[in-house]
């Protein structure tokens, strides 16, 4: 059996979760209005252990968010993988931000366009299939209807944020489309981690460095 910890420090959602090969059996998130991610994440590791009835020597490995996000709250996520992981003797994992936020939700058909916030118009964004298969890297871009025409052709899109839209006319003015708010977590990193894990898609601790914004 191979029990991964998640960790999901991207944002201002302090998100912890145990999954059991790839099924997530326990998750505890808080999204405050501050990034609190030095105050929370160790307690709710070991909320997470103690709920989940495994003993801390049971973790196959650890998986962090490697960003983009908040250039604090990553430093403070990859921080505490790293220490558990030499620790327990156990190897490292990572997934981007994007990735996390796709599997939030499942599609038949069409595109999915994750963004993370930077600041004013311009945000972190990636393409994505049904299938979320990555079609582009992860690039910067500005939101606009020049944007958002681009995308809008022949497939439904599904636009993934994790921001407050002021004015959600600019995703609708094309009827196919969607826009979704989510926030990053870390129950959704349950499958991804464990498909890695499967790989063998491992890190080296020592010069493991995420994707600061």
């Amino acid at each position: 059996m191979s029990f991964i910890l998640n960790l999901e420090t991207s944002t201002k959602n302090c998100s912890v979760s145990i999954a059991k090969n790839g099924i997530c059996l326990t998750s505890i998130e808080e999204c405050s209005k501050e990034h609190t991610h030095s105050e929370k994440l160790h307690a709710f590791i070991q909320y997470a252990i103690n709920i989940s009835g495994i003993h801390i020597n049971e973790l196959k490995s650890i998986c962090v968010n490697k960003g983009p996000g908040s250039y604090t709250s990553l430093r403070i996520g990859a921080s505490a993988a790293r220490g558990l992981c030499y620790s327990l003797g156990i190897p490292l994992l990572s997934i981007d931000t994007l990735t996390v936020m796709c599997y939030r939700i499942n599609i038949k058909k069409g595109l999915l366009v994750p963004m993370i916030h930077i600041k004013s118009d311009f945000f972190y964004t990636s393409l994505f299939n049904e299938s979320k298969k990555r079609l582009n890297p992860i690039c910067i871009k500005k939101l606009d209807y020049d944007f958002v025409k681009s995308l809008s052709k022949d497939k439904k899109v599904y636009f993934i944020g994790n921001f407050p839209v002021k004015d959600k006319k600019l995703f609708f003015f094309m009827r196919k489309n969607e826009f979704l708010y989510i926030r990053p977590s870390a129950t959704d990193m349950s499958l991804i981690s464990y498909k890695e894990f499967c790989k063998k898609k491992f890190h080296d601790i020592k010069k493991f460095i995420p994707f600061y914004k």
